[in-house]
């Protein structure tokens, strides 16, 4: 056969010709189609040698309008029934139409493996000319076992996701992982919930990522509820989802969860929410922004409990913003056995010396399972000129098992570099700051600083980031290094490590 000839010895030898055919077609399975079409003409060997591809690649960047023709071409054209990969990506206008969407539902239909579809072209053009992507209708029968949807360019009043309508056989059985982003679900159809519960029934990945649930008669975004009881999902993210009346998930198998920025349009309006959890064996948590009125973590047998390991996402801001770091507190109360903590303290520009002291995180609960702990601080120091330390030492205090600490400072000096004039701020007003807080509270936090190493024994492992060597970066190492006399590993990153 061809693929097992002799390479060839020697100048000017065509040795990608002689490449093994799996290998041939697998190199040409990372060009865009219309490239690998091309590559027809190099040699005899190359010809046909596309259409055996594991993955075909269908985009129209270099296309343009007639990208259509040559996809339908290309997937006549493949040399089996079967499609291990597709993915498609669409970003001119004038290749949206109905054609366009039933070629897509043609081509996911004959895809095995993943399928991934990107639209980026908005279509406000392509709809005054009647020629817009209207909808997008999932198949009732689906192979694929990965799926990835991205309408990122398509606005509100187009393009929606048609799910099968119930009634009739449909198949999704083989669907281990899905994501949607930026995508409007078609009213008037099933719930997604219930689409993927009864349906989807093999998912273990499931991520959703500014989807919204249709348009109301006035041309607002329709609240909508997502109820999942899917027993082998393993992981699920929730990203940006704005529009939710309720979030209720059940699985026996659900290992890392993710709700980011969620609930935000309907707690303005002062709506509530329900958010329940049943995910006995639940490791890693992460949610950002602030929590619905009704969250509960519940056992299958409908018991309270969680067994979230990890948590991350939260926020605590100071000073007089602690309303503001509510959703955090209650977070960690209803994850007391938590071991692995991210969190982030956000001081605003607002900030003045006299306005900390030691009692300023009385509010954070004592945390003595944390045996991680990542702080990220946020402030613009150039505005503030407050210590970081006593915020610091003051959470530490709350974690004495620490083994592992890592803090990162990258965002502590993101305008240390810049002139303070350009924020209204007097070149002298940091330094008078700065002694007015060493005159008083400095002294006495030197005075706690030996009784809180006392207290981090048990800590084996510092990482610092972001270290520019600022003041209040080595104030901060003057602090951790106490600890580290004591620690068996010690770590320092400085910014411009990887």
């Amino acid at each position: 056969m061809p693929g097992n000839r002799a390479v060839a010895v020697g100048g000017g030898a065509d040795r990608l010709s002689d490449l093994p055919d799996g290998i041939l077609e697998l190199v040409l399975s990372f060009l865009p189609a219309a490239d690998a079409v091309r590559t027809a003409v190099l040699s005899r060997r190359f010809r046909g040698a596309w259409a055996h591809a594991p993955a075909l690649n269908l985009s129209d960047v270099l296309l343009q309008g007639r990208f259509l023709g040559f996809a339908r071409e290309a997937l006549a054209r493949y040399g089996a029934p079967d499609i291990p990969a597709l993915h498609v990506t669409i970003g001119c206008e004038c290749n949206l139409g109905p054609a366009t969407a039933a070629w897509l539902r043609d081509a996911m239909e004959r895809a095995t493996g993943s399928v991934s579809v990107s639209v980026t072209a908005r279509g406000e053009a392509v709809t005054a000319r009647g020629g817009a992507l209207d909808c997008l209708i999932l198949p009732r029968c689906l192979r694929a076992k990965s799926i990835a949807l991205i309408l990122s360019g398509v606005g509100f009043k187009h393009c929606p996701l048609v799910l099968p309508e119930p009634g009739a056989p449909t198949w999704f059985g083989g669907l281990t992982e899905l994501s949607l982003s930026r995508v409007r679900l078609q009213e008037r159809v099933r719930p997604l919930g219930v689409f993927l519960s009864s349906c989807c029934t093999q998912l273990r990945k499931l991520r959703l990522s500014k989807v919204t649930g249709g348009l109301a008669p006035d041309e607002g975004l329709t609240l909508w509820p997502l109820v999942l009881h899917l027993d082998l999902l393993e992981e699920l993210e929730v990203d940006r989802v704005e529009t939710f009346t309720k979030l209720q998930v059940a699985s026996s198998n659900l290992r890392t969860l993710g709700v980011l920025s969620c609930f935000r349009s309907l707690s303005q309006c002062g709506m509530d929410t329900v958010v329940e959890i049943s995910a006995p064996r639940l490791e890693v948590f992460s949610w950002s922004g602030a929590l619905p009125k009704h969250l509960s973590f519940l056992n299958l047998n409908g018991s309270h409990c969680i067994r979230c390991l990890r948590l991350s996402g939260l926020s605590f801001y100071l000073p007089g913003k602690q309303i503001r770091s509510a959703s955090a507190v209650r977070l960690l109360e209803m994850c007391p056995r938590a071991d692995h903590l991210i969190v982030s303290i956000d001081i605003p520009e607002s900030t003045s010396p006299p306005m900390l002291n030691r009692e300023e995180l009385k509010h954070v609960p004592h945390l003595p399972n944390v045996r991680v702990l990542s702080l990220e601080m946020f402030a613009v120091l150039q505005l503030t000129g407050c210590p970081i330390t006593p915020i610091i030492s003051s959470f530490l205090r709350g974690c004495p098992n620490l083994t592992r600490l890592h803090i990162d400072l990258s965002k502590l000096n993101i305008f240390s570099r810049l002139n303070a004039e350009c924020f209204g701020v007097r070149g002298n007003d940091e330094t008078e700051m700065k002694k007015t807080w060493q005159s008083t509270d400095h002294r006495m936090w030197k005075r706690k600083t030996w009784r809180d190493q006392q207290q981090l024994i048990s800590l084996r492992e510092i990482r610092l980031s972001g270290f520019m060597g600022t003041d209040r970066d080595m104030e901060i190492a003057d602090l951790l290094f106490g600890f580290c006399l004591r620690s068996t590993v010690v770590r320092h990153w400085c910014e411009d490590e990887d």
